[in-house]
């Protein structure tokens, strides 16, 4: 195991989301979409303080937010509709956390594969609070871009909606939705 390799690994995986625009905006014709890092930068302040406010882990809600899109570094941004045509996705995205945790020691590593796999299964408070972060942010975002003008953003509002399993960040959602 080499660190730097491990470092630069990861910090590649980040440049790459950080030129990557979200295909869900690029497909509705978002001027200058948000791209993967942005998403997951905005996310993650959002998830921190959040887990902050519930009293929960943290450091354990920003390692999944920010590690829950790496895998796209790879794949590229799927929107749903693309995702239910690729074969073994889940499997896909496994295989990219764990080329990358592979690098680190083996007891960083055990923490990157044990919060994705968290995230993934959605069965722990903190990751469950995770996916509907990633889900109330999008939402906020779409919002954004519906005040910007851009009406066709209000589907992917909706959708985060819906999908939001949290009464009260669903809430939340809601009444940022009444300002557009």
């Amino acid at each position: 195991m080499n660190l730097g390799e491990a470092v630069l690994a990861f910090y590649k995986a980040a440049v790459r989301l950080k030129n990557l625009r979200r295909t869900g905006w690029v497909e509705r014709g978002v001027d200058e979409p948000e791209t993967v890092a942005a998403h997951a930068y905005a996310a993650t302040l959002l998830a921190v303080l959040l887990a902050d406010l519930r009293g929960m882990d943290v450091g354990e809600a920003a390692r999944m937010m920010l590690i829950h899109d790496l895998p796209e570094a790879v794949i590229g941004d799927l929107t749903p509709r693309q995702k239910e045509r690729v074969r073994g996705l889940a499997e896909k995205e496994l295989s990219v956390i764990r080329d990358l945790a592979k690098k680190l020691p083996e007891g960083v590593a055990e923490k990157y594969l044990k919060a994705w796999k968290s995230y993934m299964d959605g069965l722990e408070p903190v990751a469950r609070l995770v996916k509907d972060v990633d889900k109330l942010e999008m939402g906020l975002q779409a919002l954004e871009y519906v005040k910007a003008g851009n009406r066709k953003a209000i589907e992917i509002y909706r959708s985060a909606l819906s999908q939001i399993k949290d009464p009260e960040l669903r809430r939340i959602l809601e009444e940022a939705g009444k300002e557009v």
